[in-house]
């Protein structure tokens, strides 16, 4: 089986992204023909036939504006879907999550990969207030910092202090900690 990955290996801004975004794996999806799937083949034990297996990540060609609204089309069609975890919403999020294999897809079908290229201030505050927030999550006043912070995870009890990247003038709030810890340096 040949198939020519369609997959753009020019970098994109993240003004070009479409959130949310999701996860795919490690492992490069297929781009063809507009269609974005995954590919396996196996041999069967009881039959010494080589079989594939695909599952659809996306189908551009079907006119619908969102990878979701597409995704719907084609699981009314019956047609195997490769299954895409939680949505992510925060960049910091995917500055935790990447690595320099992981595949994600934003939320109208474009696939791309984070490089982490720069590297960036990790520091810890402590955590001044909790304010509840309508829907899930919370907002969150540190000490030191005039900015508040949206999460979608209210932290827990033991959890006082806030792990907050300093990037490109702009402060990201990236994990909770339980005690100080040390101004490090992360790639971002």
């Amino acid at each position: 089986m040949t198939i020519v990955s369609e997959v753009l290996k020019k970098p994109i801004g993240l003004a070009a992204l479409n959130w949310p975004v999701f996860r795919l794996g490690e492992v490069e999806p297929y781009i063809y023909n507009k269609v974005i799937f995954y590919a396996s083949e196996y041999i069967d034990q009881n039959n010494p036939k080589l079989f594939s297996r695909y599952r659809i990540v996306d189908d551009g060609n079907i006119s619908k504006p969102t990878l979701g609204l597409r995704r719907l089309v084609l699981k009314q069609q019956d047609i195997k879907l490769f299954p895409i975890g939680a949505a992510i919403y925060f960049l910091q999020d995917i500055i935790k999550l990447a690595k320099s294999t992981t595949w994600f897809i934003d939320s109208e079908g474009q696939v791309f990969q984070h490089k982490k290229l720069v590297r960036a201030k990790l520091a810890t505050y402590r955590i001044r207030q909790i304010l509840p927030a309508t829907g899930i999550g919370c907002v969150l006043e540190i000490e030191g910092l005039a900015e508040r912070f949206k999460s979608l995870q209210v932290p827990k009890e033991h959890e006082l202090y806030a792990g907050i990247l300093h990037y490109n003038r702009c402060n990201l709030l990236y994990g909770y900690y339980s005690e100080h810890i040390k101004s490090t340096w992360r790639l971002v």
